[in-house]
């Protein structure tokens, strides 16, 4: 298992208005770097930049959330998607749902308008994003 390191990464990073599109080169479904990619793309990140949250002690969720504030004194918030998203419009977010290469988890960067989200970027190279319109969770940076 992978463990966070203060000094492995640049320090002070900030959320985009537009994503830096990174692309995810580990496809294991379950173990790849997909969240490492949106990660990287919502903050303007090499992808050698961000660890692979997945493979971190503790969970993603965490590993993340302690990524960003420790490089970028941002916080995290990982929510259901029919909640009230209303403070996030416009925003970019990572949006969790069903691969459509098989049936495991995909994330993409995504943009809530409205009661919907925008796909922007799919890290993976065919950018086919999510199937369908059930999405598990979406993860928003303030």
């Amino acid at each position: 298992m992978q463990t966070m390191r203060a000094a492995q990464y640049s320090r002070c990073f900030h959320l985009l208005s537009e994503p830096h599109k990174v692309r995810q080169n580990d496809f294991s479904p379950g173990r790849g770097n997909a969240l490492q990619a949106v990660v990287a793309s919502v903050f303007g990140l090499d992808l050698q930049d961000v660890p692979n949250f997945i493979t971190m002690e503790g969970g993603y969720e965490n590993a993340i959330r302690t990524f960003c504030r420790e490089k970028g004194d941002v916080d995290c918030k990982k929510m259901a998607v029919n909640g009230d998203l209303s403070e996030y419009e416009g925003k970019l977010c990572i949006l969790r749902g069903t691969s459509p290469r098989g049936d495991f988890g995909h994330v993409v960067v995504a943009r809530r308008k409205g009661d919907q989200f925008e796909m922007v970027h799919d890290p993976h190279p065919d950018e086919t994003f999510l199937t369908g319109d059930e999405f598990g969770w979406c993860m928003f940076f303030t």
